[in-house]
């Protein structure tokens, strides 16, 4: 009996020290585990960069570009690589309207640097096409809209003049391109149009010959005016046309005229 009770605490012995291992086995994988994650937590704290929102291109954006809302996209950059001349999205009322004055390509930053609010002016000959020529006309010959002109308008210029006895409005040019607007020293402006030699041949022409006018198009309307629309002022509110005298033959009869039956008589 004896002998079985050594032996049961023999075994109960062995079985406790076992357990500790295993006790003391979970414990160290346990604490492995926790130095490993706070080691990994730490490192990636270390290496974790706080990120800041700037104005970026939302697509290649040429130097002379109006920078407009669409023209603009936010995106977080690392602190660290943001340009100081950079612009934050709230400043974004400060950008609406600059020019570029440099290429910025898709995603790049925006930098103050780029930027003005004194768009570059192009030379004049670089907006002509093949073939036109420009050239400046006084205001005065185009009535009261030439103070209403402005860059890149199109307008149309009818003359008014006397042909046969009768006075005729026509148009004498079309969709002409305004190219700058100015004003002279005395107050009186002078416009820029873009026009063919022939063009401007005819509106010197005109210019002689009688009254001019200008008329503002809508800058995509293309359409012709018929040259139909010549006429004169009873024409145009719906008057009959005077009659023309019935042909007649002229007979002389000493030195006083009659007329009878479509005829001219003069008896003596």
């Amino acid at each position: 009996m004896m002998a079985w009770i050594i032996r049961s605490v023999a075994r109960l012995r062995r079985a406790g020290v076992y357990g500790l291992a295993v006790m003391a086995g979970l414990v160290a994988a346990w604490a492995v585990r926790e130095h490993v994650q706070q080691r990994v937590q730490a490192l990636e704290a270390e290496t974790r960069t706080p990120l800041v929102r700037r104005l970026v291109a939302a697509y290649d954006l040429p130097a002379g570009t109006l920078l407009d809302e669409v023209h603009i996209a936010v995106r977080e950059l690392p602190q660290l690589w943001a340009p100081g001349a950079s612009v934050d999205p709230m400043d974004l009322g400060s950008v609406i309207g600059a020019t570029l004055i440099a290429d910025v390509a898709h995603g790049e930053p925006l930098l103050r640097g780029f930027l003005t609010f004194n768009a570059p002016v192009p030379a004049l000959a670089s907006q002509l096409r093949a073939g036109q020529r420009a050239f400046t006309v006084a205001a005065a010959d185009l009535g009261g809209l030439a103070d209403m002109l402005r860059a890149g308008d199109a307008i149309d210029i009818y003359v008014t003049f006397t042909h046969r006895q009768r006075d005729l409005t026509v148009p004498v040019l079309q969709g002409m391109h305004v190219l700058t607007v100015g004003s002279g020293g005395d107050g009186a402006g002078n416009i820029t149009l873009a026009a063919t030699p022939d063009e401007a041949t005819r509106f010197i022409a005109a210019r002689q010959a009688g009254a001019l006018t200008a008329m503002l198009r809508h800058r995509d309307d293309s359409a012709p005016v018929s040259q139909s629309a010549q006429s004169d002022l009873a024409s145009l509110i719906g008057l009959e046309p005077d009659p023309k005298p019935a042909p007649g033959v002229a007979i002389l009869y000493g030195d006083r005229l009659d007329a009878r039956a479509g005829f001219d008589v003069e008896r003596p």
